[in-house]
């Protein structure tokens, strides 16, 4: 394996690729190149300069992704993995999805949580209405009652007595 590392601004400057092309090479055909990933920047391998020439050389042709895959797969073209640093990489994945796990775990709890106290304070809400309510109606209920007890005593003495001929 080769010893030296390139970035993609060092590729860039190398071939004339602008390093956007580069990185959607690197994206789209990532795996027949020798490459590192250093958090968001990743490293090519000098012999992979070749390869990123035959691809743009390629793309120059008008030939559609698929073509390319399969030109670059015919080329026998390496497709090289590091175990060792893929161990690393997918034990370093594995640590980050268990954090992000927990982390998701937590704000779930959280939300649970809160949906349970909104929940209370709706209910605890609707019953203090339904009470207001149930008293707002037995207010108007014994306002009706004593309107008709005083409408009763203001009628005479006879009108009780005779109340369908009052028409």
């Amino acid at each position: 394996m080769n010893d030296k590392w390139l970035y993609v601004t060092d590729v860039e400057k190398q071939t004339g690729i602008p390093s956007a092309t580069i990185r959607r090479y690197i994206r789209n055909h990532g795996h027949h190149l020798q490459l590192k990933k250093r958090g968001k920047i990743y490293l090519v391998a000098s012999e992979s300069l070749s390869f990123i020439k035959n691809i743009r050389d390629l793309y120059d042709q008008g030939k559609r992704l698929e073509d390319i895959e399969d030109a670059l797969r015919s080329m026998n073209i390496p497709m090289t993995h590091d175990e060792r640093e893929m161990t690393v990489n997918a034990s370093e994945v594995l640590v980050q999805l268990q954090k992000d796990m927990e982390e998701q775990k937590k704000f779930n709890q959280s939300l649970l949580e809160t949906i349970q106290k909104q929940q209370e304070y709706i209910n605890t809400k609707l019953e203090e209405r339904d009470q207001k309510l149930l008293q707002s109606i037995r207010e108007i209920q014994e306002a009706k009652r004593e309107i008709a007890v005083s409408h009763e005593k203001k009628k005479g003495f006879f009108s009780k007595f005779f109340k369908g001929r009052e028409e």
